[in-house]
């Protein structure tokens, strides 16, 4: 199913009047099966961990999700057809060797994220990413062997040990890796689909202060993917900041430890903006395309909200594109109280 973007926010908004079916009960709340483990007491997620290598260097990915629906089901992804849609420019080529993945290019971890906030919170007084790929490395990326597309992003470098308190060999959501046992697990997102709690990861932007915001990699050639394969995610700027409905980037800039590095010591206390998500996997008939894409394109409520938003169908009416892409894969309902 090929949706452009337009088409995708009159969909979303129709679905979200309540004229669609209903989002699927958390009665088995993961969205694909290869997924380990979800805390809720800490926001995290422990993923398979694979090896690959790039340019002679050893490097680690996840993946979650696949263009081909056989592929997803056997990896126990998520089936997202849209994201073969994302255009040459966006996708990256990768061989194989002795049934190791060689990918074109990699992210570097070794630059410090910083992030430091304005009186305002948002936009910051300064921020620069930790992870920066190459003009090569996109975590979208066709395998040789492999039918369609896999979002497989590097999530760590090298052969170890594994910098999980400040991050200059992984990514700055990993909070604990294991390469004997090729597991990985991440700091999550917590965001809304129509009205539910929904974690989610956020691994990689098109903008540094986005990829700074969200612990992700900046990877600048999703700047050039095709808007066919990305769906409309709604990032609130001046939302609640107390009480139990708290939202937006100023709030996390303000009130969480937006500038501290993740680890698994503080992941419970890490923030989130708590984004509204337009479309997620169909739990219920996970090999069926529903229009769900792991990459959003950014649309953005800059004016003041006294209320938590929760739904795309209130975000979409009142939010601008930002120009930007960021990749976050669905993971679960978040079954707790989305706090």
């Amino acid at each position: 199913m090929r949706y452009t973007l337009f088409a995708a926010l009159a969909a979303f908004i129709v679905a979200g009047s309540g004229t669609a079916s209903a989002a699927p009960e958390p009665s088995s709340a993961f969205f694909f099966k290869s997924i380990i483990s979800v805390e809720t007491s800490n926001h995290t997620v422990t993923l398979p961990l694979h090896r690959g290598r790039s340019n002679g260097q050893t490097v680690w990915y996840i993946v979650t999700d696949a263009s081909d629906a056989a592929v997803a089901k056997k990896e126990g992804v998520d089936y997202a057809p849209d994201i073969a849609e994302l255009g040459n420019d966006a996708i990256a080529t990768a061989s194989t060797d002795g049934g190791i993945v060689q990918f074109s290019g990699a992210p570097d971890f070794a630059r410090l994220r910083s992030y430091i906030a304005s009186t305002t919170g948002f936009p910051p007084k300064s921020a620069a990413p930790g992870g920066v790929a190459d003009d090569a490395y996109s975590p979208f990326v066709r395998v040789s062997g492999t039918a369609g597309v896999l979002n497989a992003p590097i999530v760590a470098t090298g052969d170890g040990p594994f910098d999980v308190s400040t991050h200059t060999n992984t990514e700055d959501r990993v909070v604990a890796i294991d390469i004997e046992n090729k597991t990985v697990t991440l700091v999550l997102a917590r965001g809304f689909f129509n009205g539910k709690p929904i974690y989610y990861l956020s691994t990689e932007a098109s903008d540094p202060v986005a990829a700074s915001v969200e612990r992700a990699t900046y990877v600048p050639r999703l700047a050039k993917s095709d808007p066919a394969g990305a769906i409309p995610i709604g990032v609130i700027v001046n939302g609640p900041q107390t009480g139990s409905n708290v939202q937006g980037l100023a709030y996390l800039a303000l009130k969480t430890p937006l500038n501290d590095d993740a680890t698994a010591a503080n992941a419970a206390h890490i923030g989130s903006p708590f984004n509204v998500l337009s479309l997620v996997p169909n739990a219920e008939k996970p090999y069926a395309a529903n229009g769900y894409s792991p990459l959003w394109s950014v649309f953005v409520v800059g004016a003041p909200q006294r209320n938590r938003l929760t739904a795309f169908a209130d975000v979409g009416q009142i939010a601008k594109p930002a120009g930007f892409v960021v990749n976050c894969p669905a993971i679960a309902f978040d079954t707790g109280d989305g706090h």
